[in-house]
């Protein structure tokens, strides 16, 4: 599940404007590391491109998050490729918050998301991804074995905020609610 300092720190942080799941909604996509590629087909506009790089984006944050929690690395570098500003810090902050006490993540993440807002409409560098974070398959274990806690994963809403760097898209904030609200 996502580390309860994490979630402490998404749950009480920045509210930013967002959409609600509908209730029920699936999240049946499993995150899936896809690196950041410039979109070579001409027939794509700015707001496609946007929108495919935006989301690629963001599975790689959460890839990356995956796989740094594995070990609780808050220095893997692939965290750094999809993250930047206030999702960087989170992130960090929970891989160190772990190895300090000696636990690691474990499990699969499931992700279903979608995008909701490209700004401008024009030529976007700031989009809005709305998703249901499943982390009932994924749970904090202790690092010399066994689980950390019995407490379950569960659905939480997520708005994160992908902006356009000169680096490439990055997700610069992201918020979770608390588990059962998709």
């Amino acid at each position: 599940m996502l580390t309860r300092q994490l979630m402490a720190c998404l749950v009480s942080g920045s509210v930013l404007l967002c959409t609600a799941c509908s209730p029920g909604e699936p999240a049946e996509s499993a995150a899936t590391t896809q690196p950041i590629t410039p979109a070579t087909t001409t027939s794509l506009g700015p707001s496609a491109v946007a929108e495919k790089e935006a989301l690629t984006a963001y599975r790689g944050m959460w890839d990356a998050f995956v796989e740094a929690a594995k070990v609780s690395d808050p220095d893997a570098s692939d965290v750094r490729r999809f993250a930047s500003g206030q999702a960087l810090r989170l992130i960090v902050n929970a891989l160190y918050t772990n190895r300090e006490q000696k636990e690691v993540i474990l499990g699969e993440l499931v992700l279903d998301p979608k995008v909701t807002n490209l700004a401008p409409a024009g030529n976007p560098v700031n989009v809005t991804v709305l998703d249901c974070v499943n982390d009932e398959k994924w749970l904090e274990h202790k690092a010399s074995g066994g689980l950390a806690n019995d407490e379950p994963g569960g659905k939480h809403r997520t708005t994160a905020t992908v902006e356009r760097t000169a680096e490439g898209w990055r997700v610069s904030s992201f918020i979770l609610d608390k588990a059962g609200t998709c």
